[in-house]
């Protein structure tokens, strides 16, 4: 969509990256003091900490709800220092940076017990990167998700490799087609496919358990409701997409409303790969249809912001945090 945006897309001024960092961190400090794990999902929490404690300690329980704000603050200070690191080595731009630092789901993924934590900094790099730089940047998503044992990880990179793919290649539309289709199949045969690889039978559960009623049109929902701003989608969703909302129009105004301007997005390497890989990971576990398993899209959404679009999300991410507080903390007392 970024073509059709009537604004000019300007670099991030060091005072923008100042107000967006001064943003990150009130942010940081109320999902800490005021997302407790009841709010997060408590079930999340608890496997969250005993991710940690199987990785740092050998299983001892270490972590648990007596030092949960110890380990958020410490996931916090990790994943801004990983940021700053590839800002600084040259992955990730400044219009990035200042949009992640600006955008409260950033902070509060910093700080939500999960393992997966670690990978949401790594979704932020550039996709324009020299082979032999993007090899490195594979290399080590590989390696951080073997040693996690989190698949957060194998998510960017497919998402990774099918930009390369797009980007050199430039296959016509049938060539999609063919892709979805492929992927409706697999979602199909499903349970043929699980026979063939046991790895993926772990997701029956999710298939059959947790969500027997999926659809694509609910996970464009979920996935919308949580780009900008939410703990739990099936109970914040109205805040969720509302804030999305004002996000889209804030970066893409009018054009939001004309066909054109998807064409052109469409036509876009990152946007196709993004797509694929969406349809791809909620069609075969009928889960992961929350927008955080796909950061990814936070760069796309920057690199088509004008200076003006991030200067009103800087000024609106305090709010919007805020008014998810009072939601939770005192209406729904959680």
């Amino acid at each position: 969509m970024s073509s059709a945006i009537p604004t000019v897309r300007s670099n991030a001024s060091d005072r923008q990256v100042l107000e967006a960092g001064i943003v990150f961190i009130g942010n940081l400090l109320m999902c800490i003091a005021f997302f407790h794990p009841e709010a997060q999902g408590y079930g999340d929490a608890v496997r969250g900490w005993n991710q940690f404690n199987t990785l740092l300690f050998d299983g001892q329980q270490v972590f648990d709800e007596s030092n949960q704000v110890f380990l958020r603050v410490l996931m916090a200070m990790a994943s801004l220092c990983i940021v700053i690191v590839l800002v600084v080595v040259g992955l990730v731009e400044r219009v990035v940076l200042v949009t992640y630092l600006a955008l409260p789901f950033s902070a509060y993924l910093a700080t939500k017990i999960r393992i997966e934590f670690i990978f949401f900094p790594f979704a932020l790099i550039s996709t324009n990167l020299g082979w032999k730089k993007e090899m490195v940047v594979i290399s080590a998503l590989v390696a951080t998700s073997y040693i996690t044992g989190d698949n957060n990880g194998i998510i960017v990179i497919l998402f990774r490799l099918g930009v390369i793919f797009f980007q050199i290649f430039r296959p016509r539309i049938y060539v999609l087609l063919l892709a979805v289709i492929a992927i409706v199949v697999i979602d199909a045969n499903f349970n043929n496919l699980a026979s063939m690889f046991p790895s993926l039978a772990k997701y029956s559960w999710t298939r059959d358990i947790v969500n027997p009623e999926f659809s694509h049109f609910e996970s464009v929902i979920v996935f919308l409701a949580s780009m900008t701003m939410s703990l739990q989608p099936p109970i914040d969703f109205m805040f969720g997409l509302t804030y999305t909302a004002f996000l889209l129009f804030a970066i893409f105004g009018w054009s939001l409303f004309k066909p054109a301007s998807y064409i052109s997005a469409f036509n876009q390497p990152d946007v196709r790969s993004g797509i694929l890989t969406v349809l791809l990971f909620t069609s075969v576990t009928h889960a992961f249809q929350n927008a955080r398993y796909f950061f990814f899209y936070l760069p796309i959404l920057a690199q088509a912001s004008s200076a003006q679009s991030r200067r009103l999300l800087i000024l609106a991410s305090w709010p919007m945090t805020f008014a998810l507080v009072i939601y939770y903390r005192f209406l729904l007392e959680m």
